[in-house]
């Protein structure tokens, strides 16, 4: 995806938080335990803060929960003006213009992709607090897009942190393959990531979904007894297990 379709997606998930029924933000939300509509949205509302200090260089505080949101539907007018930050933070650098993350150093160009990827993914969260599984999906091509994005980036941070895929996963292939067009993709899982790869070796388990499903269940939002999973479900369950926020 190009930086322009980043922040269409992004423009669209923003709206999307922004329209939740007031009578709604109380909702639990099974997707993120312990949290209500609102919690999420004052959550991103709080990384967009964050993010908006990366890119002009200015040290913000980071917290799970935004002390700083209010309560009731005035949260959703702060997200919005959050949100109209963040945009506007995008906006005015070259997206070639080296920045911090928590990943390295990367261009500008990178938080056009992470808070897309970011919004699309708890936009759902609160659709599904008050929706269930009748929730939007996300878009076929973004939803792709953040399969490349859990595998690239993801991956290898968290696997890091927890000391490495035991040696037993080491080789484990899971082919997810997405019946709305939206591609396939090969992960297989190496000692420190689990990497798309290119070969003709034949996975050990085939996850079939929608995009939006497959790239959920990476991010354990869909449990996989709501896919068609062939081959060995619980060698598929250990490998993803791996990678959690």
């Amino acid at each position: 995806m190009s930086p322009d379709k980043w922040l269409e997606a992004l423009r669209k998930g923003v709206a999307a938080v922004a329209a939740t029924p007031p009578e709604y933000l109380d909702r639990d939300v099974p997707s993120c335990p312990g949290w209500a509509a609102r919690d999420v949205a004052a959550h991103l509302g709080g990384v967009h803060r964050w993010a908006v200090g990366v890119l002009v260089g200015q040290k913000v505080p980071y917290a799970d929960v935004d002390p700083e949101a209010p309560a009731g539907e005035q949260i959703l007018g702060w997200y919005s003006e959050r949100a109209d930050k963040l945009v506007a933070a995008l906006t005015s650098k070259d997206i070639d213009t080296p920045t911090k993350s928590l990943f390295g150093e990367r261009q500008v160009r990178f938080w056009y992709r992470r808070q897309a990827q970011e919004v699309a993914v708890h936009r759902w969260d609160i659709e599904h607090a008050y929706r269930g599984w009748d929730a939007d999906p996300i878009d076929a091509a973004l939803a792709a897009d953040g399969i490349a994005e859990w595998s690239e980036l993801f991956t290898p941070r968290l696997l890091g942190r927890g000391g490495g895929t035991p040696h037993d996963l080491q080789g484990v292939r899971i082919l997810l393959q997405a019946n709305d067009g939206g591609g396939s993709w090969l992960l297989r899982a190496g000692a420190d990531s689990i990497g798309i790869v290119d070969d003709d070796a034949a996975p050990d388990a085939t996850i079939t979904a929608s995009t939006s499903d497959l790239l959920l269940a990476l991010w354990h939002r869909v449990p996989l007894s709501r896919l068609t999973v062939d081959g060995d479900a619980t060698r598929v369950e250990r490998v993803l297990d791996l990678v959690r926020i």
